[in-house]
Parts: structure tokens; C-alpha cells; sequence
């Protein structure tokens, strides 16, 4: 088809989403706010995927799009077997358990598979260009480092007929034992956060940790308020002094800075019990009053 005009693009995307996009227009400009129900969409959580896997039920053929997110554990071969007919595949771990992977390729339909924060998977697990013949797009991203090589080493030939292939932040076993209770992981070769502002990043982390741990567990409850204040202070002038070194503090680290002090009182939380929402305000208070970030 000739072009419509020859100016350069100033956007880009992938896949073509151009029909989905038309669509919701119309939807909205007729007045219509909520997305309907399509048969052949489907989202899951991880604990809700594993509850349904776990009924006696028909095979849900009309699936062609399955998401699942927040995945703790996931048997593949339970999922290809309720799921036969997924041509669009996204599974996002929390550093979860994918087992028996290989059971993928008996997916003929698949196109596109992303697969992100999940692991257990090995070389055998690979998939097979003769089996899922139909795939174009394979997105890896902090998997183990052993499933990403053979991934990569067996559908390298297949990029130059088209197909995508991105593997990022592969990862070794001891990585996965030493981050598993981190919230900041996903920083460790973010692409404007070197290794060293990583380091430091969770050594801080670490030490406002074992602070607010030491002191809901052994200070009174008058004490508590006062010194997480402080503690969120000194967590927020910190890293306001990492920030001024390389600028890497933007709205994404922001709120995931928020968010590791949340867990931390969540953690304590589950150890001493709950009722730490003041100690919890307190703390976030303490790095909101210095923050430059």
C-alpha cells in the first residue's frame, strides 16, 4: 500500500494495536465506559489460577489471551491442559515457581509468551520451534540464566523470519536466594542505576529494616513513634544523597522506595502481631518531611 504521508513518525510500539484502540474509541465516544466481556480474553492471579486449576472443569478452548500475575506457583502442565487453545501467553511471577515449563510447547497455537519474575525452569524446559511453529514474540525478563541460554541460542536462528526475542536480567540461583525478601531487586541492572548505587541502595534498605524491627520489637510504645520518624528520616535524607550522585530517583524508584518501607512494617507486622499503622505513618511521615525525590 502506497503511504499516506511522508513525514517521519514521532512515536513507536509494538505489536499492532491499532483495531483495539478504534474500538475503545468508539465505545467511549457512544458513551460506553466499562470494556466488555470478551470469551476469548482471560486474567488471572496466581492464587486464583491455582484455585480453578485445582476444580474439575471443561477445558476453556475459546482462550486465546491468558494473563496471570502475582504468581507464587504455577503448574504448566495443569494450565496447557484447562487453557489448550492460548495463543498469547503472560505469566508475572514474585520470584515464583514455574514447573514443568516444557509442558509449553504443546501450545500449537501460541504466538507471543512473556514471561517475567518466575523460575525453576531448566534447559529441557526450552521451547521447540518445531513445536509451537507459530510463535513470534518471546519476552524474558528475570529468569534463570541457564532457560534464557537455551532460549536464546534456539530461537536465535528464527529472528531474521521476524520473530522477537528479548531476554533481560537473567539470573543465577544464589541471586534468587539473596533477593527473595528484598524489595529493591528489580533495581539490580535497572538501566539508570549502576551496580553501585544499587549496592548502596540496599545496604540502606537493610539497615532502616533492622532499625524499625529493633525498635517495634524492644521500645515502648511511646518510644516508637518518635524514633520511627526519625529512622524514616534518615532513610529519606539517604537516599537523597544517592540521588544527587546520579539522578536515578524518578517517579517509578519513588514508589518503590515507599513501598520497601511498607513492607518493612508489614514484615514487623507479621512478627509482633498487627496494630503498627501509627509506627507505619510515622515512618513514611519521617522520609516524606526531607525527601528531595
Amino acid at each position: 500500500m502506497p503511504l499516506l504521508h511522508d513525514k517521519p513518525a514521532n512515536s513507536w510500539a509494538s505489536e499492532w494495536n491499532l483495531g483495539d484502540q478504534l474500538a475503545r474509541q468508539r465505545r467511549w465516544d457512544s458513551g460506553v465506559r466499562e470494556d466488555p466481556v470478551i470469551a476469548w480474553k482471560a486474567e488471572y492471579t496466581g492464587e486464583t489460577v491455582n484455585e480453578f486449576l485445582s476444580q474439575s472443569a471443561a477445558p476453556r478452548s475459546e482462550v486465546t489471551q491468558l494473563t496471570i500475575r502475582d504468581i507464587d506457583s504455577l503448574d504448566c502442565a495443569q494450565l496447557v491442559q484447562r487453557f489448550p487453545g492460548v495463543a498469547r501467553l503472560h505469566l508475572h511471577g514474585r520470584l515464583g515457581l514455574l514447573s514443568a515449563a516444557g509442558e509449553l510447547n504443546r501450545l500449537a497455537s501460541l504466538q507471543g509468551i512473556r514471561i517475567i519474575d518466575l523460575f525453576g525452569m531448566t534447559r529441557e524446559d526450552r521451547l521447540q520451534p518445531q513445536c509451537v511453529a507459530k510463535l513470534e514474540s518471546v519476552d524474558l525478563y528475570s529468569i534463570p540464566a541457564e532457560y534464557a541460554s537455551a532460549m536464546r541460542n534456539i530461537w536465535r536462528s528464527e529472528i531474521p523470519a521476524g520473530t522477537y526475542v528479548s531476554t533481560l536480567r537473567v539470573r543465577k540461583p544464589e541471586w534468587v536466594e539473596e533477593n527473595r525478601s528484598n524489595p529493591l531487586r528489580d533495581w539490580d541492572g535497572r538501566e539508570q542505576i549502576s551496580a553501585t548505587t544499587y549496592k548502596m541502595a540496599v545496604t540502606q534498605y537493610k539497615t532502616t529494616r533492622k532499625a524499625i524491627l529493633q525498635v517495634l520489637a524492644a521500645e515502648p510504645a511511646d518510644i516508637q513513634l518518635t524514633r520511627a520518624e526519625e529512622i524514616g528520616c534518615a532513610y529519606g535524607e539517604a537516599f537523597n544523597q544517592l540521588d544527587r550522585r546520579s539522578g536515578f530517583i524518578e517517579t517509578v524508584e519513588r514508589e518503590e522506595l515507599f513501598a520497601a518501607l511498607h513492607h518493612i512494617v508489614n514484615e514487623a507486622e507479621a512478627l509482633y502481631g498487627p496494630g503498627l499503622e501509627d509506627a507505619r505513618d510515622s515512618l513514611i511521615s519521617g522520609a516524606e518531611s526531607v525527601r528531595d525525590w
